[in-house]
């Protein structure tokens, strides 16, 4: 599905060209959440969110703390807001110890040291997802901190050794669902000019409530790029690389996002970790992304077909599995032919080359990006 309300809030996340969107917010080019699509009244979208934040915090549900305060504005700069909206997490993790996004949203918020609540450790917060879902490598990812080369390494090891790499994409969905099913959202305000279904306010609600999910269940990657980026670390232990291959190779084959899946791959090609034994799936999960390219717009111009997309993403709690149906719903093969390479910026480009340049975020040609899951800030 395309992201009709990401993009204009938040710098540097604009990204007006699209290019190299997706990986590029995967590696650190993080959105807030969602923002108003072209033609849409920016004011009024900020003036529901803020309003619905409001009401979410009267409510007796912890979930709904949480959820809401992902609505108020933490741009850059903002150190107030994000300092309220840490005060507001914390409240909710502390009531509701056992909810898995509560405790996600919480871990991932992207609070300096300096700026944590008084009496709180900010690493305590970094290791809430960790604490409850130890097993789950996108659990970690958030513990992650570059001033900390020596427990950077444990972590690093930790991920490599994750069973799982799951998002839990479903869950959120489901959520953010119910939110706007309470408090449905004011459409006609916000719905953008250009919508390919103008008869129905569905499909801009599915908008709505997959952006929200995204932001709430992706966490960055830019600490795990930071870290295993060899360019970046040219004396360091090649155990160190070694450890990050294992961690793409969890990511490409085990994320149940296509964010996460296309963030292995550059993974493991900044880590200058791969082998002749990875490019099967290098090459499996660059062309299922260029496939999906070119199916999605037609499934994304009927809210039936979005309405559906989210079904799949909510009961399977997998974006890769919906994605991987609806590839064979169109006669797309899962394995490229034999030959195929991707494309980027009109040339090929093999497996295991690490991508340099204006075009090092970009998994491949996208003139309009699709709707797939987006990191949390």
């Amino acid at each position: 599905m395309r992201s009709r309300h990401a993009g204009t809030k938040f710098e540097p996340t604009r990204l007006t060209g699209h290019r190299g969107a997706l990986l590029a917010l995967a590696i650190g080019l993080t959105a807030a959440g969602p923002a108003a699509a072209t033609g849409v009244s920016d004011a009024d979208l900020q003036a529901y969110r803020h309003a619905l934040a409001l009401k979410l915090q009267k409510s007796p549900s912890p979930r709904d703390w949480a959820l809401g305060s992902q609505l108020l504005d933490t741009r850059s700069g903002s150190v107030a807001n994000l300092r309220e909206r840490a005060l507001i997490l914390q409240k909710a993790a502390r009531t509701a110890p056992r909810d898995r996004l509560v405790q996600t949203l919480w871990a991932n918020i992207p609070l300096q040291d300096r700026h944590c609540p008084a009496g709180l450790r900010c690493a305590d917060h970094r290791m809430a997802l960790a604490r409850l879902d130890p097993d789950n490598g996108v659990a970690w990812v958030s513990t992650i901190r570059k001033e900390d080369p020596r427990d950077t390494e444990v972590v690093l090891r930790r991920v490599a050794a994750s069973e799982r790499y799951n998002e839990h994409l479903g869950q959120a969905i489901a959520a953010w669902r119910d939110v706007f099913r309470r408090y449905p959202p004011p459409l006609p305000a916000v719905r953008p000019v250009d919508s390919a279904d103008p008869s129905t306010a569905i499909g801009d609600q599915l908008d709505l409530v997959f952006d929200e999910a995204a932001a709430t269940a992706v966490p960055s990657t830019a600490s795990l790029f930071d870290a295993c980026r060899k360019a970046s670390h040219p004396n360091a232990d090649a155990r160190r690389f070694e450890t990050c291959g294992k961690i793409a190779r969890l990511m490409m084959g085990r994320s149940q996002t296509l964010i996460g899946r296309l963030s292995g791959v550059a993974l493991l090609r900044a880590s200058h970790a791969g082998t002749k034994a990875d490019i099967d799936m290098v090459r499996a999960v660059t062309w299922q992304y260029e496939q999906y390219l070119k199916i999605e717009p037609a499934t994304d111009s009927i809210a039936v077909a979005k309405q559906n997309h989210l079904n799949l993403i909510q009961t399977t709690d997998s974006e890769m599995q919906a994605i991987q149906y609806e590839l064979r719903i169109w006669g797309v093969p899962l394995t490229p032919p034999t030959g195929w390479k991707q494309t980027i910026d009109g040339r090929q480009v093999e497996p295991l080359d690490e991508i340099r340049g204006p075009s090092a975020t970009a998994p491949g040609p996208q003139p309009t990006p699709p709707r797939v899951a987006r990191p949390h800030a």
